[in-house]
Formats: structure tokens, C-alpha cells, sequence
């Protein structure tokens, strides 16, 4: 039997349907000890953190992690065709419109005090040019991850909180080999601080500078950053997001804006908008600039 990269793919993208148009606790086995409604509270971070923590004894769930959604109408405005040329099916040109989708979980797997937590996590990001002559998927960005998240519940000013310190590693690469190989290896440390419905994370990594680093990308950094800055706030079931990448350390002129809309659709699934301007918007774009606009349905977001 022939497996090819793409058929997984589809099959993945199969999964992320189904899991979107499937109610929540059917993911949850029968026999999964029944728990009692959880308490609202004022704080989103603190609402969601409530919200996880009740698979912390259940060994067969998991949580989302980064937001997990599908846009079936991506529209780029200017696609990388250099990059691609003589590398797609059948030589065709790269489309501006094609469909993107993002699933990301993470898994509890350790309690180490009753205030540190050790979690491994996974997003995948990919762009599938759906509406191409032939289907192809023509870029997937994997990223494992692994973190301990430290309660720490920290008051700063005007009723702004620190909650969490996370301390971790990722790898993030799109598997493509040879001279489409992108991929990097960092550890950050992450705040997350919130107000009420607002949030504010800050990310700053240090980058691994590893012989697959040097070869395949060497100047990645100087376009995707040292860094990540994300402020969100969530109102009545809506959730607006900003997230910022590499602005401060290139002078505002290498950095990448994302902004997104989420609002209550169907059930588990959120109407979902997402706009995006400047360089990387994946890693084969990390040093392509670009603007794009995005629509489609999420299944989580940031709060």
C-alpha cells in the first residue's frame, strides 16, 4: 500500500473536521469519572486555567493549546511564487486562495509541586492549496513542545496579575528536506498576565544556532525574532487577539502583525477571522513579506 505525505495529511485534516463538528464530551470516554460543573469566574486566564484543570486526573483528554481552527477562504495577496517554482504538482502556479488550518493540544504529565506542572504539547500549521488544478498541501510547519508552567499568582499595578511563568524548549521545522528544509530549536521563557478579560502574554527565546540552523536558514532569527508579544481580551463569548513578532528588535521593519476575531457560531465551533501582515507567516515565508486574510470556523482560542 502507497502512503504518500499528502494522503496523511488529508487524513489529519479528516480528524480536525470530525473533532470541530463533534460535540466536546464525545472525545471523553464512558468511562471517564464524572465531574461537577465548574465555577465562573471574572478572569479569563484564570477561567480557563479552572476549565484544564479538570482532565488533570483524567488520563485519556487532553486540552487545547494555541488556537485551533480551519479557514476554508485564505487569500494571500503575495504568495512566495520564487520558492515554489519547479516544486509543485505538475508545475502549477502557486494560488493566492487556498485553505489553512491550525490544531494544537497539550497534555499534562506531571504535577512536580502543587504550583509546577510539566506539560508536553504539539501544534501543527498548514496550507493546503485545495483550489489548485491538483491538490497539494504546500507548506506544514510541526511543533513539538515541552514546558513546566509555575504558578505564581504575582500582583503588579492597577489590578493586573501575573499567573503563570512557563519555562520550555520547542522544534519547529516543515519536514521538507533538502533546499526547502526551514527549521529552528528555541527556549523561552513565558509571562502570562491578565485583568479581567484581558491577557497579556510575553514570550522572549533564545535560538539554538545548530548545524541545521546554520545551514538551511541562517538569518531566520532576523525575521522571525527573538520573541512573541500577545494581548487579548475576551468580551461576552467574543475574543480579539493581537499577536506581534520581531517589531522591537528589527525597528518595526522586519516584524509581522496577526490579528484575530472569534464569535459564537454553532455549538463548540466559533466563527473565526484572522488577518495577518509582514514576514513569516510560515517557515518557508519566514523571510517573505506579505498580507493575508483569513475566514473560517475555530474550535479554541487564546481565552
Amino acid at each position: 500500500m502507497n502512503i504518500t505525505i499528502n494522503s496523511i495529511r488529508k487524513s489529519t485534516l479528516a480528524v480536525i473536521l470530525t473533532i470541530m463538528a463533534s460535540p466536546l464530551y464525545a472525545l471523553i470516554p464512558a468511562d471517564a469519572p464524572v465531574t461537577h460543573p465548574l465555577p465562573k469566574l471574572n478572569n479569563a486566564v484564570e477561567q480557563r486555567a479552572l476549565d484544564e484543570s479538570a482532565i488533570d486526573n483524567n488520563p485519556y483528554a487532553v486540552s487545547l493549546y494555541q488556537p485551533t481552527y480551519i479557514l476554508p477562504f485564505y487569500h494571500t495577496v503575495s504568495p512566495y511564487y520564487s520558492i515554489y517554482q519547479g516544486n509543485t504538482p505538475n508545475d502549477q502556479t502557486l494560488s493566492r486562495d487556498e485553505i489553512k488550518y491550525q490544531f494544537s493540544f497539550k497534555v499534562p504529565v506531571w504535577q512536580i509541586t502543587p504550583k509546577d506542572k510539566l506539560f508536553l504539547a504539539y501544534t501543527q500549521l498548514s496550507y493546503w492549496q485545495a483550489y489548485a488544478g491538483s491538490a497539494y498541501f504546500r507548506e506544514t510547519n510541526y511543533e513539538p513542545e515541552a514546558y513546566v508552567s509555575h504558578r505564581i499568582d504575582y500582583n503588579l499595578v492597577d489590578g493586573w496579575t501575573t499567573n503563570f511563568i512557563n519555562v520550555g524548549g520547542m522544534h519547529e521545522s516543515n519536514g521538507k528536506g533538502e533546499n526547502l528544509e526551514r527549521s529552528w530549536n528555541r527556549a523561552y521563557v513565558e509571562a502570562v498576565s491578565s485583568k479581567n478579560g484581558g491577557m497579556i502574554i510575553l514570550k522572549p527565546w533564545v535560538v539554538m544556532h545548530d548545524k541545521t540552523y546554520e545551514e538551511d536558514n541562517p538569518d531566520m532569527a532576523r525575521y522571525l525574532g527573538y520573541g512573541q508579544a500577545i494581548a487579548a481580551y475576551k468580551y461576552h463569548s467574543q475574543v480579539v487577539s493581537l499577536t506581534l513578532e520581531n517589531e522591537a528588535e528589527s525597528g518595526f521593519s522586519r516584524g509581522s502583525e496577526m490579528l484575530t476575531w472569534s464569535f459564537p457560531l454553532t455549538g463548540p465551533l466559533d466563527g473565526y477571522v484572522q488577518l495577518f501582515s509582514g514576514y513569516g507567516q510560515s517557515l518557508i515565508e519566514y523571510n517573505h513579506y506579505t498580507n493575508a486574510i483569513g475566514i473560517g470556523v475555530s474550535l479554541s482560542d487564546w481565552l
